[in-house]
């Protein structure tokens, strides 16, 4: 690392001095890249001042990818990303493996980094070719502080790679223990914070505008159907049928009510 930093630098210092800053270099990288890679700030800083590309790509592999995938302290990385993202580098550009810069931090194992994309437009639940997401990454890997981060921010923890692995089963399989007890079981409540407020906010609007003698009814198509599917809870509907449970009986429910009809465990 120490050697690819200095190589970095003694190109960036050539590059500054002939002015050619978008040179194409070995492996047909630009000196901005090989500075981001290392996520040396002051370099990148002084290349994107002299008028150096942010947006460059090579293979669509970002200058943004390359600095989220560097082997540097978290806080270079995220100085570098929120300085290319000041450029107007784009974090939701994907790789030929349809890979963002979003899931390379995940996979590295960068919470601040990851955190910072997320707020700055990057898209949470997308997909590469093989249906990973940035969560899936990170329970590959074992990455217990970005799934928090992520769940926190409310990424989707059901949803499936290509052959049919969720980011738990994922956990399980690589032997990250801890990582898949907490995506399985305590998912549910981590992911509360962005999600919780979206509950919340359905659940006054139910309450004030949906009539007693309609939540009571099952038809086939009725509010409590809609209401669980805007939830994505419509497998609990059979549940509450069994148990008779009216839809504003649901939204009334505390803690010990939930837990006598089979709802939390």
């Amino acid at each position: 690392n120490l050697l690819t930093n200095c190589l970095a630098v003694q190109r960036t210092k050539e590059a500054v001095k002939q002015e050619t800053l978008d040179v194409i270099l070995i492996f047909g990288w630009t000196p901005l890249m090989c500075a981001a890679s290392v996520a040396n700030f002051a370099v990148v800083r002084l290349l994107l001042d002299r008028g150096a590309n942010a947006c460059f790509q090579i293979d669509k592999y970002t200058v943004l990818m390359a600095a989220c995938t560097a082997q540097a302290s978290e806080e270079n990385i995220l100085n570098t990303v929120e300085l290319l993202l000041s450029r107007n580098a784009d974090p939701n550009l994907a790789c030929r493996k349809q890979m963002t810069a979003l899931m390379y931090a995940a996979r590295k194992g960068y919470p601040r980094v990851v955190a910072f994309l997320v707020a700055h437009g990057s898209h949470i639940n997308a997909q590469d070719e093989n249906g990973y997401t940035a969560l899936i990454w990170a329970a590959q890997h074992g990455h217990r502080n970005v799934i928090l981060k992520l769940l926190e921010l409310g990424a989707d923890k059901n949803l499936q790679t290509k052959d049919e692995k969720t980011a738990a089963e994922l956990a399980k399989i690589n032997k990250h223990s801890e990582i898949f007890s907490l995506l399985s079981l305590a998912a549910s409540h981590l992911q509360g914070r962005y999600h919780k407020t979206i509950e919340q906010e359905a659940i006054c609007k139910f309450l004030t505008a949906v009539p007693d003698h309609r939540v009571g009814s099952y038809s086939p198509f009725d509010d409590m159907e809609v209401f669980l599917h805007g939830l994505g809870l419509e497998h609990i509907r059979g549940l509450l049928k069994e148990q008779d449970v009216s839809l504003r009986q649901l939204l009334t429910m505390q803690k010990d009510d939930l837990i006598q009809v089979s709802l939390l465990l």
